[in-house]
């Protein structure tokens, strides 16, 4: 029975995300409306849902990639094959027995376009229901008992024979409403993407795009308003738009481009309005070409479209966020944008090399960017480093000698892993308040991390260096001591990045990856650049953090309420085939995926229902320094999506590709640590308001209780209600 229960769940996942994926969605209501719309024309939507059980169960047996199957890639096309079929031909069982070859041979078709396309980093979109059905409808004039239907002569007629009196009456109700032919001609438009000539259909589409994505549905209009202002501009006949001509193809291209492929944004918007005479043009002329053979264009200048502008993107490498491309894709718009965005500030600089500040302890930034003295023009990225006491002194006493500095002879280490460059080590330190104009840097050590990215390490003491050009250092390596050479009046260390290997090379504006602010409220900086006058270090470790926020995939979690004992959750971490952790609770299969560097632990989004406890811990822990420090307070935002759907959720969904105004803010504070022979326990205070846009969602107040290397207990506190996680197994 477990097996039958698992057979037809496969099923129906797959089944489902074949309507869905046509519209570039998984969203399963989308799904059940529009096979209700195939089904308008019974005879039609039966050969659409045959052709996909009829793919899908062949790549199954064929053992293709499950998730592939389950998602649909292997079934949109048969559809659309299918319901194109079925629509044109009358059913008899010799129909049927084609049906079957051409769903066969459009699979196979799909899996050829898989292999040729993804090579280039593009997707096949609808080529293999083109070439299908082309295949297919010119074969058929070779097979006498494949009866055309009537369909497309005779209308009413066709209608009775498929759908009885009542199909008949709906059709004439819809076909005499009075409407302007610009809104009739866009729901024919939506309903022609699956072979529904009807305005019924094009409605339901409509109504399930709006459910499904409000971003997707505002792109229809936007690439059906843009073709049909064109068509006027250049003089073309009203009367030959039809709903085949201009439609379906400029709205599949403005959801793909717009929102899909890439991030909805103005940019997004602005070329699928640009890519409108284009998609006219192919149409046009395609439409020309293939009027000898008696063949429709169907969505070919979708296709050429689409793969065009993806492959022009590709040959960037400039204004890389006008548009922005889809980097994990999440198969709706909105989270596309949501949690791209959100990312993107999070972790920006994460495809970057992390480069740390070059010492142990906190040292304050006496010179920054622009700085006052030097670091101007080519050589203005640059920091400043000293070390200063409780009141603010550099030095003690006098400071008449190098050694009444407190930034003399400290070690010096390697802001990354590399290999020594260049080494200079031979310069004489200045006495205080001189200067070497003639040797400038003094002594420097240059630090080749990449290709294009050095960095060079300057005023260093005389003799202290302790490597060799050619040797690999790791980052944190002590290389050499502070000292006070070259055009240096007092002891600094003087920092800066470079993409060239030369001792006076130009700076380049690099970030710092991760560093604290000591003040009165430490501040945690990530990818970012020191100021001057700031007290700045890196992160120091805290074991009891990292073992607790460490999750390994195959570890399992079990979390229950102390309310209520049987309420229970088992947690599994686990990795996708893209190498991305998350945890996944076995019961509701909900994910939260998170990312960890050693210092940091981030979890990026959530999928899945949002509630339990998981959901909960997802909300609390969303970002942890692996650090302990006395009242460190950190802010953070969440994606919207991360919340249930709100009336101002929704109008967000409209706005989002121009602006946000709902950020759900976290916030973390440090609690207090004890150390016992047990190892330290610590608390960290969290909470989770959701913002005025989201009031359905309550604000939350979080305690995070670790002890022996793990997380305890997690308590939770709404405002009405409040009750503790305990996290019963940690193996």
């Amino acid at each position: 029975m477990p097996g039958i229960i698992r057979l037809l769940n496969r099923a129906y996942h797959s089944s489902l995300n074949s309507y869905t994926m046509v519209f570039f969605s998984k969203n399963h209501l989308l799904g059940l409306l529009l096979i209700l719309v195939s089904f308008i024309d019974v005879w039609s939507g039966l050969a659409g849902l045959l052709s996909v059980a009829v793919a899908n169960a062949v790549a199954w047996g064929l053992g293709l990639n499950r998730k592939n199957i389950l998602s649909g890639f292997y079934g949109f096309n048969p559809l659309l094959t299918g319901l194109g079929l079925g629509i044109a031909f009358d059913p008899t069982w010799q129909f049927y027995l084609f049906l079957v070859a051409v769903a066969l041979s459009t699979l196979f078709i799909t899996l050829a376009f898989e292999g040729l396309l993804t090579k280039y980093g593009l997707p096949y979109l609808t080529f293999p229901f083109l070439i299908s059905i082309w295949i297919a409808v010119l074969a058929a004039r070779n097979y006498a008992s494949l009866i055309p239907a009537e369909s497309g002569i005779y209308t009413m007629n066709a209608m009775y024979e498929r759908g009885g009196p009542l199909m008949v009456r709906i059709y004439q109700w819809f076909g005499e409403m009075e409407w302007p032919l610009f809104i009739k001609t866009y729901f024919r438009s939506l309903g022609a993407i699956f072979f529904q000539s009807g305005l019924f259909a094009g409605i339901l589409v409509a109504a399930g795009l709006l459910i499904s994505s409000r971003i997707s549905f505002l792109l229809s209009i936007l690439g059906y308003v843009s073709a049909w202002l064109f068509y006027l501009l250049i003089g073309a006949s009203m009367n030959e738009l039809n709903y085949s001509f201009i439609g379906f193809n400029h709205i599949l291209t403005a959801i793909a481009i717009g929102g899909f492929f890439m991030v909805a944004s103005r940019w997004s918007f602005l070329w699928v309005i640009l890519v409108t005479p284009i998609i006219s043009i192919i149409t046009g002329a395609f439409t020309l070409l293939l009027e000898p053979v008696q063949l429709p264009v169907y969505s070919l200048p979708f296709n050429l479209m689409v793969l065009l502008f993806l492959y022009a993107m590709k040959f960037r490498d400039r204004m890389l966020l006008k548009p922005e491309a889809v980097v994990v894709q999440y198969y709706s718009p909105e989270k596309n944008l949501y949690i791209g965005s959100n990312a993107r500030e999070r972790f920006r600089g994460k495809g970057q090399l992390p480069v740390s500040l070059p010492f142990f302890g906190t040292w304050k930034v006496s010179q920054g960017h622009n700085g006052q003295h030097t670091h101007k023009e080519e050589w203005r990225h640059a920091w400043d480093f000293v070390v200063t006491d409780e009141q603010d002194r550099e030095f003690e006493g006098e400071g008449l000698a190098l050694r009444d500095y407190h930034c003399f002879d400290k070690p010096v280490t390697a802001p990354a892993d590399g290999w020594i460059e260049e080494v200079v080590d031979h310069i004489d330190d200045n006495p205080v308040g001189e200067v070497n104009i003639r040797q400038n840097w003094g002594n420097t050590i240059v630090i080749r991390h990449s290709e294009w990215l050095y960095s060079k390490l300057s005023h260093l003491k005389k003799g202290s260096v302790k490597t060799t050009q050619g040797s690999f250092v790791k980052k944190g390596q002590v290389l050499a001591a502070c000292g006070n050479s070259g055009r240096s009046p007092y002891p600094h260390l003087h920092f800066q990045m470079q993409s060239t290997p030369h001792i006076g090379s130009p700076t380049l504006p690099y970030p710092i990856d991760q560093y604290l602010i000591d003040a009165e409220t430490p501040v945690l900086k990530l990818y970012d650049f020191p100021e001057t006058d700031q007290m700045v270090g890196n992160l120091p470790g805290e074991p009891a953090l990292s073992h607790a926020f460490g999750f390994k995939p195959g570890q399992t979690i079990r979390a229950s309420e102390d309310e209520n004992k049987l309420a229970e959750e088992t947690w599994k971490v686990m990795t996708d085939m893209y190498k991305n952790l998350f945890i996944e609770d076995e019961s509701s299969g909900a994910r939260a995926y998170f990312v960890t560097d050693g210092r940091l632990f981030f979890f990026s989004h959530f999928e899945g229902r949002r509630i339990g406890m998981l959901y909960l811990f997802y909300l609390a822990a969303y970002k942890i320094p692996l650090t302990y420090v006395r009242n460190l307070s950190i802010r953070d935002t969440y994606p919207p999506s991360s919340f249930a759907a709100s009336p101002m959720l929704i109008l967000q969904d409209f706005v989002a590709p121009f602006f946000l105004f709902i950020r759900p803010v976290f916030k973390l504070e440090t609690g207090k640590r004890e150390d016992d022979l047990d190892g330290s326990t610590l608390s960290l205070h969290t909470s989770c308001e959701p913002g005025i846009g989201i009031w359905n969602a309550p604000s939350y107040r979080f305690r995070i209780q670790l002890g022996r290397n793990r997380i305890q207990t997690l308590e939770i506190n709404s405002g009405k209600n409040s009750f503790t996680i305990r996290f019963n197994d940690y193996a």
